[in-house]
C-alpha cells in the first residue's frame, strides 16, 4: 500500500500466530509469524469469504491478502468485558444475549456447500482423541501442582468423556472456536455489539466449543439467554459444560508443558458460574 500515509502505528504483539500493526486507525496488518501462521492466514481467508455475506455481524474483510500477509479494515471497538455484561439491567443482558446467539446461529448454520472445497477443520480441540491426549498430559505435569480435592474436580471434569466413547458424537458445523473477549467488539457504552475478530482458528467442529468458551468467560446465566436467537442450544449444554472447564486445566498444562508463563493467567478474570 505505497499509497499510505501512516500517522499512527500500533504494534500488537499478543498473537500465537501473527503479528498484528494497526495503522492510523484504518487498517490492520497481520503477519504471519512461521509457516504455520501462513497457513492460518490462508485458511482464515477462505473462511471469511464464505460467511460474510450471511453471518450478520462486522467480520474483518481483506482488501489485500498475500501468503504471510492480510490487510483489512479497522473494525473500531471496545472488547465485551464481565464487568460490563455485569453493569446491564437484565433486558440490556438479553439483548446482548441474543445477538451472541444469532450470529452463531448463523456462523454453525453455514451452508457448507457453498464453499467449493473442503473446509478445514478447526484448530481448537473437538475430538475425543485430541482431548485424550490432553488428559494424560494434564495427569502427568499437572495434576503433582494440585491438591487433592482439584484432581477430584479434574476427574470429574473429564469423567463424561472417559465413560462414554460416543461423548464427542456431533453433526460438524463452522466454528469461531476462540471467542475470547477481546474478539467480541461492543461500542463505547458497551449497549451494542460491533463485530466479531479473529476466525484464525475457526473451521469445521464441535457448536458446543463455542458456547463453552463463552460460559468460561461470561458465565452459563448469560450463555443461557441465547436460547431466543438458538433454538438447539439446550442440547448443546452439556459439552459446553465440559468445554468451560477442561480450557482451564488445558491452559495450565500449556504453560507447564512450554514453558510460556501467561498461560496460567488465561483464565484470570473469567466467570464461575457453570450448571449442573
Amino acid at each position: 500500500m505505497p499509497k499510505l500515509k501512516i500517522k499512527r502505528i500500533e504494534l500488537i504483539d499478543e498473537g500465537l500466530f501473527n503479528e498484528v500493526v494497526v495503522v492510523n486507525n484504518e487498517y490492520v496488518f497481520r503477519f504471519a509469524r512461521s509457516e504455520e501462521g501462513v497457513e492460518t492466514l490462508d485458511r482464515e481467508k477462505r473462511i471469511l469469504d464464505l460467511i460474510q455475506p450471511t453471518v450478520g455481524f462486522n467480520i474483518p474483510v481483506p482488501d489485500y491478502c498475500h501468503k504471510d500477509c492480510m490487510v483489512y479494515r479497522f473494525i473500531d471497538g471496545e472488547p465485551l468485558m464481565l464487568e460490563k455484561i455485569r453493569s446491564w439491567d437484565q433486558n440490556t443482558r438479553s439483548r446482548m444475549a441474543e445477538g451472541l446467539g444469532r450470529f452463531l446461529f448463523n456462523l454453525h448454520g453455514t451452508d457448507l456447500a457453498r464453499a467449493g472445497e473442503t473446509v478445514p477443520p478447526t484448530l481448537a480441540p473437538v475430538t475425543r482423541e485430541r482431548w485424550l491426549k490432553i488428559y494424560e498430559g494434564i495427569k502427568e505435569t499437572v495434576y503433582p501442582l494440585l491438591w487433592k480435592y482439584q484432581i477430584q474436580w479434574a476427574e470429574r471434569v473429564f469423567g463424561g468423556m472417559l465413560n462414554d466413547e460416543r461423548y464427542f458424537e456431533y453433526e460438524p458445523t463452522l466454528i469461531h472456536g476462540d471467542l475470547r473477549p477481546y474478539h467480541i467488539l461492543t461500542d463505547s457504552e458497551g449497549r451494542q455489539i460491533k463485530g466479531v475478530l479473529d476466525f484464525g482458528v475457526a473451521g469445521l467442529g464441535d457448536p458446543a466449543s463455542d458456547f463453552g468458551t463463552l460460559i468460561n468467560t461470561y458465565g452459563e446465566s448469560f450463555v443461557s439467554r441465547m436460547k431466543s436467537s438458538y433454538p438447539d442450544l439446550e442440547r448443546y449444554l452439556p459439552r459446553a459444560r465440559f468445554y468451560a472447564q477442561a480450557l482451564e486445566l488445558q491452559w495450565v498444562w500449556f504453560g507447564v508443558d512450554f514453558k510460556e508463563n501467561f498461560w496460567f493467567a488465561a483464565h484470570l478474570g473469567c466467570a464461575r458460574d457453570i450448571g449442573p
